[in-house]
């Protein structure tokens, strides 16, 4: 039997070389694959809240979930930051968290699984202390809602969405049938979703009408608007008129 004969040095290199290229070549489509898949069902579970507050709304006299500050009572002048909030220790019925904003939707039975409150795509952050993955309030096969961990550093015991539930100050859906009420998280800079390396592709909106749009613009991440050097607590979400900016920016793109 002849001997077979075994590959060079060289012939090997070259094998290498060619499957390092394949790799460069194939690894940014694949990337961009991914992160299509996630744009896609973030949008999804954008339009499922559309579909269960238009049905909420059927049942409340046309009425939008109310918003409130953590201790479950309405203001005249909310902070944004708190349309992420959906339990908190301040708002409790005995040893029950009672529910707040998106959470309404869940506990009325209109959405199902309460990780549609989670865009697959939010960044998980090592600097930031605030919990906005779904995995952070199931932990230990914990139900959703039972379970308010503290901020890093402790204190903020609530359970976060990662989407920001905004009415515009009105209380009917029909007025806000042209105005983002649910969009991707907005917080700081440091949370925006839907990012390759640094910079934010864009952000899922519903609108009062239903309608869900993926907003895109360079006016939306403007970094001289977001400063995001500012630190904790000093982004859109603790800035009434900057979130409120942002919106008009998305509003603007949807017509």
């Amino acid at each position: 039997m002849a001997k077979r004969k075994a590959f060079t040095l060289i012939e090997l290199l070259v094998v290498i070389a060619i499957i390092a290229l394949l790799m460069a070549i194939l690894m940014p489509a694949l990337q961009r694959a991914k992160n299509q898949a996630k744009r896609a069902i973030c949008c999804s579970n954008v339009k499922q809240i559309g579909v269960a507050m238009h049905t909420y709304a059927q049942s409340w006299d046309g009425k939008v979930l109310p918003y409130t500050n953590v201790n479950g009572q309405e203001s005249s002048s909310p902070m944004p930051w708190t349309g992420v909030c959906v339990y908190a220790t301040e708002f409790m019925d005995g040893e029950r968290y009672k529910p707040m904003h998106l959470a309404i939707l869940y506990e009325e039975g209109l959405i199902k699984n309460p990780e549609v409150f989670y865009c697959p795509a939010q960044p998980r952050t090592t600097n930031y202390p605030l919990k906005f993955h779904y995995s952070d309030y199931t932990e230990g096969g914990r139900p959703w809602g039972s379970y308010c961990p503290s901020a890093e550093g402790g204190g903020h015991t609530r359970v976060r969405t990662s989407y920001n539930y905004w009415t515009h100050g009105r209380s009917k859906l029909h007025e806000l049938a042209q105005y983002p009420i649910v969009v991707d998280n907005l917080q700081e800079w440091e949370v925006i979703p839907h990012r390759v390396g640094d910079n934010p592709q864009g952000i899922s909106a519903l609108f009062g009408d239903g309608h869900v749009n993926f907003c895109i613009g360079e006016d939306l991440f403007d970094k001289d608007l977001w400063n995001p050097q500012a630190g904790v607590y000093n982004g859109p979400g603790n800035n009434t008129e900057l979130f409120e900016t942002l919106l008009r920016i998305v509003r603007i793109s949807y017509q």
